[in-house]
């Protein structure tokens, strides 16, 4: 059961979008905000979507509209030579660090890792190393990451953001309402803000 004032964050860490929603929760006026990894090439392909970057005018388009979105936020962001990359392994991790109250730490740097400092979230040393700097047991983590009962629950996340309508990342849900992409977060506050009347 969430909270009336609670938005949940559907987002995969390949996502430049969900990079720059996250640094905004904070500003959206949530009592919770319930994180849900959820693998984007499993949703792409469940609805028939296309990777903006595979139509070349839109790509062109999409570096430029993320630097200014990057400058309008005050964060830093460089577009990561290794792309895409396969973040199955990251968003594993993230659940393990879900279950645990570990997550800030983790959820902080995996991002910051991908879109900012360029790194391959694909290589399970690079896991490693996140992992450690975030004060975590990383050889623990990275086990439990590969666990039955995680990687169902990140097909259960995935398959349940498919069922409500997601078709991308990233999506966020305020009650039954669905709001995609970092430029509705208007619309979330607006959401949230009328949930406590």
């Amino acid at each position: 059961m969430t909270a009336p004032k609670s938005v949940e964050f559907f987002f995969d860490y390949i996502s430049s979008y969900s990079y720059l929603a996250n640094s905004q929760l904070a500003t959206l006026g949530a009592e919770e905000i319930v994180y849900r990894p959820v693998f984007l090439g499993a949703i792409m392909t469940a609805t028939g979507n296309t990777p903006p970057a595979t139509v070349p005018s839109r790509g062109k388009y999409l570096q430029k509209d993320l630097q200014r979105w990057a400058k309008r936020y005050d964060i830093p962001l460089a577009m990561n030579p290794v792309f895409p990359q396969n973040t199955l392994g990251a968003l594993r991790l993230a659940l393990v660090a879900l279950q645990e109250n570990r997550f800030a730490e983790l959820h902080e740097a995996l991002f910051a890792a991908m879109w900012a400092q360029r790194r391959d979230l694909s290589e399970r040393s690079t896991l490693h190393e996140i992992a450690t700097s975030a004060g975590l047991n990383a050889d623990d983590y990275l086990a439990a990451s590969n666990s039955p009962d995680i990687k169902d629950r990140l097909k259960a996340n995935t398959d349940e953001a498919v069922a409500r309508g997601a078709f991308g990342a990233p999506t966020f849900f305020v009650g039954d309402q669905m709001y995609f992409g970092n430029d509705r977060l208007m619309f979330v506050r607006e959401a949230l803000a009328s949930a406590s009347n």
